[in-house]
């Protein structure tokens, strides 16, 4: 049971409650009933959001492992960027994991390809990272998800991968379609904010300063900054001893 299903369940017992109170024992006023119903609206936007919240689906964003490993992900290619990415991951012998979008995979087969033979991880971002995904019926969604899933199977021979949603967003509709599909679903626990600022050097050192074992990173490979920020990464990972492994290896998953 997600914990979307308990709070419902939670907040239909909290009204059939208020509700025998008023008929039954003592009136209760307008906002008595304002305050859970608030709360659950609430926590639906929140848990949507965020999805390290695992509110609606289970999702892998926090690694037990004490070894000096971090992951390095990419959403949004790939792109004229995605060359450069790769360049740089080979010169640290660092291995990543590109969640790409179908739509781009149909642009650049070749990228995909190369960053498959390169020992990365190619996941799945949706076909069209469309702004209302999360607006998209179950259907759709599973639509989306199939569709991507075999642009990456023509060009790499996997039968599945992994998923991660568009902005992080979730809900009824894409834990139900997960569901079916059968997708393990990757989230992070240090968000860049690389797509909000132009400045490399911000963005960088704001994500090593959190930088620990386990730590799984929120890229683009959209950017044309994009490669500046990975050089300042790496260079710290490297004199840190960091490892930078896939999420396969950082969630050791399979």
């Amino acid at each position: 049971m997600s914990k979307f299903q308990k709070l419902r369940i939670v907040f239909i017992i909290t009204l059939i409650l208020l509700v025998a109170c008023d008929y039954f024992l003592f009136f209760i006023p307008w906002w008595g009933y304002l305050i859970p119903i608030s709360f659950f609206i609430g926590s639906i936007a929140v848990g949507s959001s965020v999805l390290r919240f695992n509110f609606f689906v289970h999702s892998n964003n926090y690694s037990e492992g004490k070894q000096n490993k971090i992951a390095l992900t990419f959403d949004d290619g790939p792109t004229e960027y995605t060359e450069e990415i790769l360049s740089l991951l080979d010169q640290y012998e660092a291995k990543a994991s590109f969640f790409v979008i179908g739509k781009k995979v149909e642009e650049r087969p070749e990228l995909v390809k190369k960053i498959f033979d390169a020992g990365h991880v190619v996941g799945n971002h949706s076909y069209s990272h469309h702004f209302f995904f999360s607006l998209f019926s179950k259907k759709r969604v599973i639509s989306e998800i199939r569709k991507t899933n075999e642009l990456i199977k023509n060009i790499t021979g996997q039968d599945k991968t992994y998923f991660r949603p568009p902005y992080g967003v979730t809900n009824p509709s894409i834990a139900a379609a997960l569901k079916e599909v059968e997708m393990p679903v990757i989230g992070w626990n240090i968000r860049s904010f690389d797509t909000a600022t132009d400045d490399a050097k911000k963005v960088s050192a704001k994500v090593i300063s959190m930088i620990k074992p386990g730590s799984v990173i929120l890229l683009h490979d959209s950017l044309p900054h994009a490669a500046e920020i990975l050089d300042e990464i790496l260079q710290y990972s490297k004199r840190n001893n960091y490892k930078c492994v896939t999420v396969e290896e950082v969630f050791k998953l399979k």
